[in-house]
């Protein structure tokens, strides 16, 4: 399950650094697990080692949504039912009347549920404090953007052709706009003032993500365009970028073939299958030292230092984030939310499972 890549070097950047990780056995056995049935693990039935109870699978939760953690009247909090876990959970999940709820549930207490605006491509900033959406209006380009919190979400602009909230500042959210045929780059903060950045060249450029480190364009279906901070044009590189991170790095595919593109010169080649199928998206940990795959085929862990690609999990996802002290990945399962554990004996959770989200995010304690 697990495989060593095989790097090439071009440039000198060095890539960001990274904890020693779990054995690959380990891991490989989770990926396996996960893959059975609905795709998420969780332990066998009766209390651990630390006389914790574990969550019930899947499957016995599809059957009855009351049973799991998250959904019951006597909640334990994320403390409680995912041992370790250092943050609030956020999940914005779609109703069967296809609106959306904003679920927030604490260390400590049961999940708070409030009803929101409904809405597509719904992204979470790095705070999980902010949300942006589109909406399609008929016989016009591009997408009606809005951004604000849960219960206060408005419009940002029309003929909005992508969007991407900044890599490591919450609340400042930048987007493309089409204006004839060039695309109009613009960035916005909670006072919905939006701000000139660039104009691209191209209708179709969009952008990937951006940072203090400057921008990631999707220039063609083929072409990266890196830009400075103050949008100047910096390096291309040829392929699809799929995500960035703060330090500057932008996780990128070639064809078959992943790379690592830092925005300060260099690239790393990973010459290793990602087990995933067709690859979807990609989100960085928040040290930088590891990537959650997503895909067609499930989610994959690629750890950077050790270059191993490991299976986590066995379905499709719409979203996925990470805890704020990079041990946990959240991925948003055919129910409830799936939660991995790198680093202990106890590695799959089931929570949440009355709901189906659509987007999963984290807020650390200290903003909470």
């Amino acid at each position: 399950m697990s495989e060593r890549a095989h790097v090439v070097e071009d440039g000198v950047a060095p890539a960001p650094d990274s904890p020693v990780s779990r054995p690959s056995w380990l891991l490989g056995a989770v990926g396996f697990a996960l893959g059975l049935g609905l795709g998420v693990l969780v332990v066998s039935p009766g209390p651990d080692a630390t006389g914790e109870t574990p969550v019930p699978t899947t499957a016995a939760l599809a059957e009855s949504p009351d049973t799991t953690l998250g959904d019951s009247g006597q909640d334990p909090g994320v403390a409680g039912a995912v041992p370790g876990f250092p943050d609030a959970v956020v999940v914005i999940a779609r109703t069967p009347s296809s609106a959306l709820d904003h679920v927030l549930w604490p260390l400590e207490g049961e999940p708070r549920i409030r009803s929101m605006n409904g809405g597509d491509d719904v992204v979470l900033d790095a705070g999980s404090q902010f949300i942006a959406m589109s909406d399609r209006v008929p016989g016009l380009d591009g997408a009606l953007l809005s951004m604000g919190r849960f219960n206060s979400i408005q419009p940002v602009a029309s003929g909005v052709a992508s969007y991407a909230w900044h890599d490591s500042e919450g609340a400042r959210l930048a987007y493309t706009q089409l204006d004839g045929d060039v695309s109009r780059l613009l960035t916005v903060k909670a006072d919905l003032n939006p701000v000139p950045v660039v104009d691209l060249s191209s209708s179709s450029a969009a952008l990937v993500g951006w940072g203090d480190w400057g921008w990631a364009i999707q220039q063609t279906p083929d072409e990266i365009v890196l830009l400075t901070p103050d949008g100047a044009f910096k390096d291309s590189e040829a392929g699809v970028a799929v995500a960035t991170h703060e330090s500057g790095w932008v996780f990128a595919m070639e064809g078959e073939e992943a790379k690592l593109v830092s925005a300060g010169g260099g690239v790393r080649r990973i010459q290793s299958p990602l087990s995933v199928g067709t690859v979807r998206g990609a989100v960085f940990s928040p040290d930088g030292s590891k990537l959650a795959i997503t895909g067609s085929g499930g989610v994959a862990l690629f750890v950077i230092a050790t270059q191993e690609v490991t299976e986590l999990m066995g379905f499709a996802t719409p979203s996925v984030s990470w805890s704020s002290d990079s041990r946990f990945v959240l991925a948003a399962a055919p129910v409830g939310v799936a939660v991995i554990d790198l680093e202990g004996e106890v590695v799959g959770y089931s929570i949440l499972a009355a709901h189906t989200a659509v987007a999963v995010g984290v807020v650390p304690l200290r903003s909470s």
